[in-house]
């Protein structure tokens, strides 16, 4: 590192690296409290339930989250029923919010100079982390001094009960809030067009792409290749590259199966369109842990690597059908190949043929 760039550290870490620090803080007496979470769509998800256990804490207090141009609409939609948020904040505009948080509950990771001239400007009472610190970067908690308190979580603990291990615990008995979402069934009912069905079929909705993964095509079209009924539509959600993944599968699947690329759709469209649906196969990402808010039957594929599926498994609600199948590999989160399929392929056509069922009554 040069003189100039450690100069620049020195200064930053001096002018927005500190924090007043209050006396006495309690945590009992809280009027307004910011979520602010990565702006994933899994991750926006579980910060309501958050909001919930924050609401339940301070029946009275106001729920703020902090949003961005890509989960702002994903914000408005699970927020639009429940409304357990009581203002969606605006990232960009974050001088207006000045000195009117008395907590930030801030769930990033890595520190650097945006994120602290961000919370100078908004400069909240108190500060608890979740955020995973990396050790030996220019900006770290050994000098960085902003937070007032950091939730160091089990190494085997879920995302969605972080505030179970933070300072809060100690104030209140924190119960378990299961990521729900509740949709208007009208405009769930709108978007059932999206299927082209001129039949009654057992509607399957394919996420098997995330953000920087995927499932092996070669290993979804054998699960696909293994159903035995013929009453089936799939669609496929359409992402960036999905087109030649779409082409790929479609060249290994058998002749009969009915399969198409959804067009492209808005957060919200997608949302309505994936609750439409009766059972959801997707790929360790965001539409995993929608489809299990919206109380979907849901067929998951995670990569072999123990932190992720202790922070990110899926969280069904009770008694809705949930298989999430492992890889057989030890890896990263991104190695998503050699499944055991065999139960993949058994689970699938039992929920097929349940779904068969109750639409021949």
């Amino acid at each position: 590192m040069n003189v100039i760039k450690k100069i620049k550290i020195k200064l930053t870490i001096l002018l927005l690296g500190n924090k007043k620090k209050y006396k006495n803080i309690s945590l009992k007496d809280v009027k307004t409290v910011l979520l602010s979470p990565k702006d994933a769509l899994g991750d926006t998800l579980i910060s309501f339930s958050h909001a919930r256990q924050l609401k339940k804490m301070y029946p009275s207090a106001k729920i703020g989250i902090v949003s961005t141009e890509r989960n702002k609409n994903f914000i408005e939609l699970v927020n639009q029923k429940e409304k357990v948020v009581d203002e969606i904040v605006d990232r960009k505009k974050i001088i207006k919010q000045r000195k009117k948080w008395d907590l930030l509950l801030d769930f990033k990771d890595q520190i650097n100079t945006k994120r602290l001239i961000w919370t100078k400007i908004l400069k909240p009472k108190i500060i608890i982390s979740f955020g995973k610190d990396k050790e030996g970067h220019y900006f770290n908690r050994n000098n960085v001094k902003i937070y007032d308190f950091v939730t160091m979580t089990p190494e085997k603990s879920h995302i969605v009960d972080y505030l179970m291990y933070s300072e809060l615990s100690k104030y209140f008995n924190i119960e378990k809030e299961i990521p729900r979402i509740e949709l208007s069934q009208q405009e769930v009912l709108k978007m059932e067009k999206n299927w082209n069905l001129t039949e009654k079929k057992v509607k399957i909705l394919v996420a098997p792409q995330g953000n920087d993964r995927c499932i092996e095509v070669e290993e979804l079209a054998k699960l696909f290749n293994e159903i035995n009924f013929e009453n089936v539509k799939i669609v496929m959600s359409k992402t960036s590259g999905s087109e030649k993944y779409f082409e790929k599968l479609t060249s290994l699947l058998k002749n009969d199966i009915d399969i198409s690329l959804a067009k492209v759709l808005s957060i919200k469209e997608y949302v309505n369109f994936l609750a439409s649906s009766n059972i959801v196969v997707g790929v360790d990402s965001g539409s995993v842990h929608i489809a299990c808010a919206l109380k979907k039957p849901v067929l998951s594929f995670y990569a072999n690597n123990e932190a992720n599926l202790y922070r990110w498994s899926p969280v069904p609600n009770k008694g809705v059908d949930n298989l999430q199948v492992i890889s057989n590999i030890v890896g990263t989160q991104n190695d998503l190949y050699n499944f055991p399929m065999e139960d993949a392929v058994k689970w699938l056509n039992f929920e097929i043929s349940k779904i068969y069922g109750q639409n021949e009554r």
